[in-house]
């Protein structure tokens, strides 16, 4: 099974040196140091070297490490100064589309690998609506591994109001194909959007359960308070995952008595996407070939139990 998506991804202006000490020590799964939005244009070159400064100073076994460039011709300096270092996991692109941008940006990085021979990521911050509409496209790119809504331009350039502190759902047509993308494109994740209210955890806690439940992996956050409450909300409940072991054995025994579709303990019907949540909750592969066939089985046996 391949690891898990991060939870949180937390934003760290690059031209701060007290939020770059702290990032060093952050619970976040993954940290995105921001050249971009969160510094001001005199400052543009110093966040590139602080950001240079973090990746080569980087220690082993922290959290992943991405890197938000700027758009433009400055935004392919800032990746190519980044993905010198050989340190960096992936880039954020800002405004994201398709188009000659994209291309170039997204030959820069699949030119690279990291410290451990692995690939550079790319991620898309679609964050308008040419962004939204050119989606399908850009995400074909090979590089492309992310995505990430940025709700907070992206309303702005809908001349859409700020959201509330609890958000809404005005977006979620939006919503919707990003996760949709991000699965039919075989990406690693769709990541959930930012929410400026940052001092009500309650409210960020009751978004980000619904943005979860819109399939959503984690979330990208801007203050420390918000990653503990995205771990909680985007982690792996105990007692789920229980419950998910405790499907895949009665799987099994049902599969080995040659049963494709069965109900669980409370009575629900179990089928091939059923047991396929629970193998992604638990990381528990598929044992043989003929396991496989058994799961395809078993939803379709459901399906005739349910219209019979």
């Amino acid at each position: 099974m391949p690891p898990r998506p991060p939870r949180s991804h937390l934003y760290v202006p690059a031209d701060q040196p007290r939020f770059l000490r702290s990032a060093a020590r952050t619970e976040a799964d993954a940290v995105i140091l921001d050249l971009e939005d969160a510094v001001a244009p005199a400052r543009k070159d110093e966040a590139r070297a602080a950001a240079v400064g973090f990746a080569l100073g980087r220690q082993d076994g922290g959290p992943e490490l991405w890197v938000r460039v700027n758009g433009g011709a400055r935004g392919l300096d800032d990746a190519r100064a980044l993905l010198a270092t050989g340190r960096i996991d992936g880039l954020w692109m800002p405004k994201a589309g398709a188009g000659a941008e994209l291309d170039t940006l997204a030959a820069a990085v699949g030119a690279t690998v990291t410290a451990t021979g692995g690939p550079v990521a790319l991620g898309l911050l679609v964050e308008s609506a040419a962004g939204v509409l050119t989606l399908g496209t850009a995400v074909r790119h090979p590089a492309v591994r992310r995505i990430q809504l940025g709700e907070v331009d992206l309303r702005a350039d809908l001349r859409m109001g700020p959201d509330s502190a609890r958000g809404d759902d005005l977006l979620d047509w939006a919503r919707g194909p990003a996760v949709a993308h991000a699965v039919a494109h075989g990406l690693e994740c769709a990541v959930a959007p930012v929410s400026v209210h940052t001092s009500d955890s309650a409210a960020f806690r009751a978004s980000s359960l619904r943005l979860r439940g819109l399939g959503f992996q984690g979330r990208a956050c801007i203050h420390p308070h918000q990653v503990t409450v995205a771990n909680e909300v985007f982690g792996t409940d105990p007692a789920e995952l229980a419950d998910a072991h405790a499907l895949l054995d009665l799987f099994e025994r049902h599969e080995r008595d040659g049963s494709g579709a069965f109900r669980d303990g409370r009575g629900a019907m179990v089928d091939a996407a059923t047991v396929r949540r629970a193998r992604d909750l638990t990381g528990r592969p598929v044992r043989s070939s003929a396991g496989a066939g058994q799961e395809r089985g078993g939803e379709r046996g459901a399906v005739e139990d349910r219209e019979s």
